[in-house]
Order: structure tokens, then sequence, then C-alpha cells
């Protein structure tokens, strides 16, 4: 098992002279790891069944945003490409994220070759958190995300020889 977490700041200074944030500065970050091989599994014992769990906090995604009037209504103006309010770039942060992953392996030790069969669970909750924001054109007025990968289940067979 392992666990770390990470508190810091992200800031550049511009050739104004204005000290902004990065787009990476999330203030926080938490990984939490854990994980168990179970060896000399089979009639030969030369099998091997690994088990592997991440859980992963973030802080939101910093943004440059869209343009806004007074009121905080969209301001853009596509037909002059007017969209993003570089006075404000990366003051705000989106939606902190977080994932869940669930791995399993199982290994088959033979005298010139392994073969592992990998199944990775990405995502297991499904959570779509929003990491960046767009002008969508087939919606005038309306603020549109970007919002991080769902579930995604991946299997992979490998031959090690």
């Amino acid at each position: 098992y392992l666990i770390n977490a990470s508190l810091f700041e992200s800031k550049y200074k511009s050739l104004e002279g204005v000290e902004r944030n990065t787009p990476y500065n999330a203030n926080y970050l938490v990984n939490f790891l854990c994980g168990k091989e179970f060896t000399n599994l089979g009639k030969k014992n030369n099998q091997t069944l690994g088990l592997n769990a991440k859980v992963f906090f973030s802080g939101g995604r910093r943004i440059i945003p869209l343009l806004r009037d007074d009121q905080g209504n969209l301001a853009v103006d596509p037909n002059n490409n007017e969209f993003w309010d570089y006075d404000k770039a990366f003051d705000q942060k989106l939606d902190d994220v977080y994932q869940v992953i669930l791995s399993m392996s199982y290994r088959w030790y033979k005298p010139r070759t392994t073969h592992e069969f990998f199944l990775n669970l990405d995502n297991v909750t499904n959570t779509k958190g929003r990491i960046s924001e767009f002008y969508d054109e087939d919606e005038p007025g309306k603020v549109a995300y970007m919002t991080q990968f769902g579930f995604f289940p991946n299997v992979l067979y490998r031959l090690y020889f």
C-alpha cells in the first residue's frame, strides 16, 4: 500500500509583471494505492494473481474563462473571434476530480514464456468532473464543458518470451 498527498501552489509571472496561477495549480493531490499478489497458485505452483486498487483526488483544473458581462451572462463574439477573458486567466477552478481504478492480473509461468491476462477498470465510479469550458456554437448563449473520461475497462493479454 502507498498513501501520498501534496499541497502546493503553482504560479508564474507574466511579461506584464502580473502573478497568476498556472493551469496546474490544483492546490492538492492525494493518492491511495494498495495491492496484493498471491503466488504459487495452480497445480504446478507457477501462477500468480495480482489485485490492485487506486483512489485519486485532486483539486479542480484552472481555466481561462469565457467572456462574461457584469451580470455573468456570456459575452463572447464569435464573429470577431473573441471568446476568452485573458484578464482572469486561471483565477477560477472547475470541479475537484477523483477516480477509483481497480485492476487484476493473472500470470502463468512456463519454461520459455510467461502468459499474462490483465484487466484494468478505470474510473469505476464513472465520475465526470468538469475539466474545461467552451462556447458551443450549436447552443448560443450556453457554456459547454469537457469532462473527465468516464468508466473505461481495458483488457490485455501479454506474452513474454
